[in-house]
């Protein structure tokens, strides 16, 4: 009965027919890719992503099947397609098998249009299985095509990016020289003086006076030499990777306080004010002694390059997760080239939020005419890499004869990356 019902039924031509099966066609191409193992991608595709630009060449098959031409042009639409499988993450060989998929289920309803209607003309069908392989070497050769330049273009980009990071490598390898050189420099100096001091107290012809300057030139002399040796040693573990996080709950605002409180006799003995401002009580997850180390090489760094004014530690909370601390001096300011050193860790924050003028902010490549005090490279370094250690962010804000802010940003809760 089904048959003789069919068969009184008005014939449509076989582009009306796939047309009215267009839904099922991409039902049934989409269950054949879920079933396909290969394909990873199809589950965490919507409906529209999925089919993408499929029903358009759907419709050129259309136009071919009644001899018309075509809207689009089949190996362009086919690229469009390619490129979204490209942003997908499809692989070349998961493209070709979907496409291989779609044109067997076009198959499959062709020879159910030839089973249905039987008394169709041979060379329909003929014409059809001929235009419907044309039309799949269309596709492929768009969808490739298209997949290969993206292939190509990511890997011109990959290089790029490679030759970005050894030009990095070797900029960082040149300042790293440079501060061993400067840093060898002031040991030098150090050690002339000291023995320079040394000797002169050698001599008989001494007052009590001068020896007493003379042994108060080789004591501070002798403390920066330790100063300058620990911080080189300090950088030195650090670049080889020997300190690693360890995690305690601690009060973060004790600290502070009391690194603050054993700085006032250094900020008195240099006519500064050192004042600190925060919350009583900061409970943390991080490791003490790192965070103690961070605040304590830009304490110093503050004190003994301000000559006047103000050296001020505050820290607060951010946000549930996060919270700062900030060092913030009236001194001359950091050079270019300190600024520059740290460039990708210490930048300028945005301008709505900025504590200085940002008329008075320099550009990276800026001349300033403040100086870069001895020894500050290093701590500022030492500084850097323990951030890094922990996870946290610096902004920075300099200015001639105005001064300095580094904030650090912190995890209240440190976490290990994976």
């Amino acid at each position: 009965m089904k048959s003789e019902s069919l068969l009184s039924t008005k014939q449509p031509d076989l582009a009306t027919y796939l047309f009215g099966r267009r839904e099922a066609i991409l039902n049934n191409w989409r269950t054949v890719c879920e079933q396909d193992e290969t394909l990873q991608a199809v589950s965490g595709l919507s409906r529209e992503e999925f089919n993408d630009m499929v029903p358009t060449i759907l419709n050129v098959l259309g136009h071919q099947l009644n001899n018309e031409q075509p809207e689009n042009d089949p190996i362009q639409v086919a690229s469009e397609h390619g490129l979204h499988r490209w942003h997908k993450g499809y692989t070349l060989r998961e493209l070709l098998k979907e496409i291989g998929h779609l044109f067997h289920v076009v198959s499959e309803e062709v020879d159910r249009y030839q089973t249905l209607y039987s008394t169709a003309n041979a060379s329909v069908f003929t014409q059809a299985y001929q235009k419907l392989l044309h039309l799949n070497q269309a596709t492929v050769e768009g969808s490739a095509a298209r997949y290969d330049e993206m292939e190509r273009t990511a890997a011109s980009s990959r290089a790029d990016t490679l030759q970005s990071a050894l030009n990095q490598l070797s900029e960082l390898t040149r300042r790293r020289n440079d501060l061993l050189r400067v840093s060898s420099h002031d040991l030098t100096s150090s050690v002339g003086i000291a023995q320079g001091a040394a000797a002169m107290l050698d001599l008989e012809n001494q007052s009590p006076e001068e020896r007493t300057q003379l042994m108060d030139m080789l004591n501070r002399n002798l403390a920066n030499l330790k100063t300058m040796l620990q911080s080189l040693m300090d950088l030195a573990r650090l670049e080889a990777g020997r300190e690693l996080p360890l995690i305690s709950r601690f009060d973060v605002a004790k600290l502070l306080r009391e690194l603050v409180e054993d700085a006032q006799p250094f900020a008195a003995q240099r006519q500064l004010t050192l004042l600190a401002n925060g919350p009583y009580e900061l409970l943390i997850e991080s490791d003490a002694e790192k965070i103690r180390r961070i605040v304590q090489n830009l304490l110093v760094n503050a004190l003994n390059y301000t000559s006047a004014g103000v050296v001020s530690v505050s820290w607060g909370e951010e946000d549930d997760y996060r919270f700062n601390i900030a060092v913030q001096d009236t001194g001359p300011g950091l050079s270019s080239s300190i600024v520059q050193s740290m460039v990708g860790l210490l930048k300028p924050m945005p301008e709505s939020a900025l504590v200085f003028d940002s008329r008075q902010l320099p550009e990276p490549a800026a001349s300033l005419n403040s100086v870069t005090p001895k020894g500050e490279g290093v701590g500022l370094h030492i500084v850097k890499r323990l951030c890094e250690l922990l996870d946290a962010n610096l902004d920075v804000e300099t200015a001639p004869d105005k001064g300095t802010l580094i904030r650090v940003r912190f995890s209240r809760v440190y976490r290990k990356m994976q």
